[in-house]
């Protein structure tokens, strides 16, 4: 899975092959609407493919995307991305304040009926 910003909308991926010119579709999971189609110049970024997509991502949502390449558009790459403003990703989750912790205090409480 990638992770977007809203300014920084940099994708780093490995194809199954390498083209110059790509076609990113972007599908947003939440309303299942493929919202982008753009074709884009790649930049190679040592083993990895690099595109920078033109598109306005909403924070906290999370996306499909579809890279082929733009002679026959034929699949080269799929992937989900999640967009988010959040800059410390050695602690990020996206379940934050979802899960509580069971109060151990209690733990040998039981009723017999």
């Amino acid at each position: 899975m990638h992770i977007v910003t809203t300014s920084n909308k940099t994708i780093k991926y490995i194809p199954r092959v390498v083209e110059s010119t790509n076609v990113l579709r972007i599908t947003d999971e939440q309303t299942n609407v493929t919202a982008a189609k753009q074709t884009l110049s790649t930049t190679e970024v040592g083993n990895f493919v690099s595109i920078t997509a033109d598109f306005t991502f909403v924070e906290g949502r999370y996306y499909y995307i579809t890279i082929g390449n733009s002679a026959d558009n034929a699949e080269i790459y799929r992937g989900k991305v999640f967009c988010t403003n959040q800059t410390d990703f050695e602690k990020f989750t996206t379940n934050n304040n979802v899960y509580t912790e069971y109060d151990k205090t209690n733990a040998n409480e039981y009723i017999v009926i």
